[in-house]
């Protein structure tokens, strides 16, 4: 099984990741193929008929789904296009969540012991997807504060759901092994910490203990894509969120913010992850 790994771009202002796909906005999700990540993953499709693929598990469903990943579990998307009217919501969380955040509180143990059990995946009942659908649906539309306690209080509803179903008995073997996913889960804390100075191949192998060679070669049979692919992508998400959080941020000011010190370079990188130059992307957020 050839499994892509996924590197879930978390906002530095939110402990979560919310994101709302319909008919016509689905492209933006362009994850097509078997991939996983290091992070939780709650996923809410309104309606329509679609497969659920878990590792060696597949079943279908018929009107909508409800569903909750635990992390490093390879999956195909969840979602389908065939209905107008569909809407798919998807909650991800890495599990510093639970371990440096929730485990503070003693109200929430049994609401840590629920999440740790999504290791190998969850499925709920039409009732519950039912239930709360609404909560999903508003998500949307909500700040980050109030986003953070309606998916705590989504996840504890859940917890006392009845009709849940543990999908996986055991994860089969994939491409990819534990040590490799630690050396990645590294490098992409690295890069985040660091994404602003230089980085070359050079230093992160030499933090991994290995050639430039072999951590290229490491990052490519485990990403799917080159290093230098994943940190030029990486640099310009933080970019955009720039441009985003501070409309008043100068297309130079954020380049040299985000590890980039070429413009000409910095506006193909940009084009390319974003569909617009650094110019365009800034005259759209002011016409909003």
């Amino acid at each position: 099984m050839g499994v892509l790994y996924e590197q879930i771009y978390l906002n530095q202002s939110s402990s979560l990741k919310v994101a709302s796909y319909n008919y016509k906005n689905k492209s933006q999700c362009n994850i097509v193929s078997w991939h996983l990540h290091p992070e939780y993953e709650l996923v809410f499709i309104r309606n329509g008929k679609g497969t659920v693929q878990l590792d060696m598990y597949t079943e279908t469903y018929d009107d909508g789904l409800l569903i909750f990943l635990g992390p490093n579990i390879p999956h195909m998307p969840f979602g389908n296009t065939d209905f107008k009217t569909n809407v798919e919501v998807v909650i991800q969380f890495p599990e510093s969540f639970v371990e440096e955040k929730l485990v503070h509180f003693p109200e929430f143990n049994g609401l840590s012991k629920f999440i740790d059990s999504a290791k190998n995946g969850i499925i709920f009942s039409s009732e519950t997807h039912k239930k709360l659908s609404n909560q999903f649906l508003k998500l949307k539309n909500q700040n980050p504060t109030e986003q953070l306690l309606n998916t705590v209080h989504i996840l504890y509803q859940l917890s006392v759901a009845n009709h849940q179903r543990r999908l996986l008995k055991n994860k089969s073997f994939i491409d990819i092994s534990n040590h490799s996913l630690e050396r990645i889960a590294t490098v992409y804390e690295f890069v985040n910490t660091h994404y602003a100075e230089h980085i070359g191949s050079e230093k992160i192998a030499q933090r991994l203990g290995l050639t430039s060679n072999s951590f290229c070669r490491l990052f490519k049979n485990t990403t799917n894509r080159s290093f230098i692919s994943f940190l030029n992508e990486f640099r310009i998400k933080k970019a955009k969120e720039f441009f985003d959080n501070h409309g008043d941020t100068s297309i130079s000011e954020a380049m040299y913010q985000c590890g980039f010190n070429d413009p000409s370079y910095f506006s193909k990188q940009f084009k390319k992850y974003m569909g617009y130059t650094p110019t365009q992307y800034r005259k759209r957020l002011l016409q909003l």
